[in-house]
């Protein structure tokens, strides 16, 4: 007889009302190939070189040895197995689960050069950076800057008489921090430094450098780097983010990334000026766009591990059942857990469809870029910075909301939750500090709101055109009257149409950007005072923009039959209707909604989610992870979750306290010494509490 476990997680899996495979071609279609997500999963879980077990107990130099191992496995993997360039990827990125500096090489410094260097730099670059031939960092940030990047300090000053650029750091705060790859692996970096010709500041500007050396790896002369230690809750540890600084180093004329921006060596030295003032932020703006579907990704292991957890996982007996044997109930029943982790399930899900979406409009503006048209180059800017802001925050939230869930079994280490929290933290950081990046988003929404104001043609063409700045439709014409009237569907009926929902979430957000467009104007307020308020304009100005694409993308789901479209509707609407609860404050302060909605509101958000209870470890199937892709022992396909904590446990004792002689040693040095002392003083007749 299989335990009670294992039966519980049988049972709902059999509800489950959808085919959870068809669905995982659905969340992949556009995205990725199931197929070959699932066979290079398999070829890592097969590889002695890819085991997880021990990644818990690692000091901090093992973890940095481990990140330049499975580097090393990974290629010895592809070279076995004849991997192609997208298998590759797929390996590192998705399935081995474990940031490396080799991660940087791929996502940061290679498609840099890709999408700013020119054709002549891209030919001799590019195919040394796709065979690894040279190993590569992206070195942006400073000590004394982050993400004000047009303050960065590093200079590269043109030397005319030689036809080079000199890279130096003139103050401590200049120095290159936080730059992941750098610390140990890589031999080269694009380098962000401010251009200075003829005594003249041009700002910030991307240059090819060599920081060491290929024959013994020693780093090149002018160069001092190293390595920053480690990061809070060890995120990332076999990540070897690093530092540098540069005393007077020469490179090539030829080593500024000079697709829009370059110089002349004529007449001492010629700037030409690019088409956009910000097109070096492309790089930034592609790693932006990856990082919407990778959050998502790993937020749904979380909600893998949780869910199928709190199915197994019985608590405490049904006190209205008052006759016969009092069964406990499954954890996943409660509505108090119920309540907090299926609105989580849903974000995560929509965040897989809005990190599709934003991949497919990055690579629209990439292909306008090769051309030189700029057009959609603020608009992605602008969509890529409130995503990035806005999933993250929740992502990470979302994955503590997992693991509290659990209860004590979800603190340990081989939960696989806490891991997934430790990683993906730092991302509310990376690329942009939330908070910062967040009012960049609204000055964007303030400039877009100013053009719709004044009508004409290039208004209507922004609202029709930009899927960012389609809510402020909402105020052509301005609404008569607030509160938004209901459907004439019915009160109950208005919760469950999309179109409703989706119309509360455009008018919170143009009255929000507006009425932060009127304190500017009318109080004389300056846009620093406001941060505040800008950050909360940010997020309903995110919120719009997934509701409507969202819906939208519902439309065109590839592949999906009946039933996956009413479960992904289901899981739409809940995510629409919890976005609104948590809105609900400035919903009333704007008029939008009455108090007489909130309670309607509320019920319709916890109708949605108990509607979805059925569905849940299908849901969380259709992710198509692995268990060693979760690498959990409370969350596995099979349910048996207790049996495995305990062999865990078991089989871990010595990674976890060292040798047997390890533990005699314990015991001899500082247990048996304790112990003896309480002897002696009970000899003694000691019987008072004084120590």
């Amino acid at each position: 007889m299989p335990p009670q476990t294992t039966l519980d997680i049988q049972a709902a899996r059999a509800r489950t009302s959808f085919d959870p495979d068809s669905l995982h071609r659905v969340l992949l279609s556009g995205h990725k190939d199931p197929d070959t997500r699932k066979r290079v999963a398999q070829l890592l879980a097969d590889d002695p070189k890819f085991d997880k077990r021990a990644r818990p107990y690692l000091s901090r130099p093992e973890q940095i040895e481990r990140g330049l191992s499975t580097t090393k496995a990974l290629f010895d993997l592809v070279d076995r197995h004849d991997l192609d360039h997208n298998e590759y990827l797929e390996a590192l990125v998705s399935a081995m689960d474990e940031p490396v500096g080799l991660n940087l090489h791929e996502i940061a410094f290679t498609p840099v050069i890709a999408s700013q260097g020119s054709d002549d730099q891209q030919a001799q670059w590019l195919p040394r950076c796709y065979n690894h031939e040279i190993l590569g960092a992206y070195l942006q940030t400073e000590l004394g800057h982050g993400s004000n990047v047009q303050q960065l300090e590093t200079t590269a000053t043109y030397d005319s008489k030689t036809d080079e650029f000199v890279l130096h750091s003139p103050t401590i705060s200049a120095t290159k921090w936080w730059i992941g790859a750098l610390g140990v692996l890589a031999t080269h970096g694009v380098v962000q430094a401010r251009l200075f010709l003829k005594g003249k500041d041009y700002g910030p500007h991307l240059f090819i450098l060599q920081l060491r050396s290929l024959d013994d790896h020693s780093l090149m002369p002018g160069i001092e780097a190293g390595e920053i230690g480690p990061k809070v809750h060890g995120a990332m540890g076999s990540v070897d983010n690093g530092w540098a600084r540069f005393n007077s180093v020469r490179i090539p004329r030829a080593h500024m990334l000079s697709r829009f921006a370059s110089v002349d060596p004529k007449d001492g030295g010629t700037y030409k000026t690019p088409p956009h003032a910000k097109l070096s932020y492309g790089g930034m703006i592609f790693i932006r766009a990856q990082m919407i579907s990778n959050l998502s990704w790993r937020e749904a292991k979380a909600a893998t591990i949780s869910l199928r957890y709190l199915h197994m996982r019985r608590q405490f007996a049904d006190p209205e059942v008052k006759t016969g044997e009092r069964v406990e109930r499954q954890v996943i029943s409660y509505p108090g857990v119920y309540m907090r982790v299926v609105p989580e399930l849903a974000n995560c899900i929509v965040f897989m469809l809005a990190g599709k979406d934003m991949a497919n409009l990055y690579h629209s503006m990439a292909e306008r870029l090769a051309t030189g048209d700029t057009s959609l180059l603020a608009s992605t800017h602008a969509v890529s910075s409130g995503l990035k802001v806005y999933v993250s925050t929740r992502t990470v939230a979302g994955i503590e909301v997992f693991r509290r869930s659990m209860g004590g079994h979800g603190m340990m280490a081989a939960s696989g939750v806490g891991r997934v929290f430790a990683t993906e933290l730092p991302a509310q950081t990376y690329e942009g500090e939330n908070g910062v990046l967040s009012l960049q988003v609204a000055r964007a929404a303030l400039k877009s709101l100013a053009i719709a104001a004044r009508g004409g043609d290039r208004a209507k063409a922004l609202v029709a055109e930009s899927p960012f700045d389609a809510y402020l439709g909402a105020l052509s014409p301005r609404p008569a009257s607030l509160p938004v009237a209901a459907p004439s569907t019915g009160a109950d009926a208005q919760w469950t149409d999309r179109a409703f929902l989706t119309r509360l979430l455009a008018l919170r957000a143009a009255l929000s950007v507006a009425r932060l467009a009127e304190r500017m104007q009318r109080d004389g307020a300056k846009f620093g005072d406001l941060s505040w308020e800008c950050n909360a304009a940010s997020d309903a100005v995110v919120e719009a923009f997934l509701a409507k694409r969202t819906g939208e993308m519902l439309e065109q789901l590839e592949g999906a039959g009946d039933r996956e479209r009413d479960v992904m509707q289901r899981v739409v609407n809940l995510f629409l209707l919890s976005t609104l609860v948590n809105a609900l404050a400035p919903l009333l302060e704007l008029s939008i909604l009455v108090p007489s909605s909130a309670a309607p509101l509320r019920a319709a958000q916890a109708h949605a989610a108990k509607a979805l209870l059925p569905d849940l470890v299908g849901l969380t199937d259709s992710f198509g992870f692995s268990d060693w892709e979760l690498d959990t022992s409370v969350g596995n396909a099979d349910g048996s979750v207790y049996e495995r904590m305990l062999a865990k446990a078991r089989a871990d004792t010595e990674l976890n306290l060292g040798t047997k002689a390890d533990q005699e040693r314990l015991y001899r040095d500082y247990i048996k010494p304790v112990l003896e002392r309480g002897k002696r003083r009970a000899a003694g007749g000691r019987t008072d509490e004084k120590l």
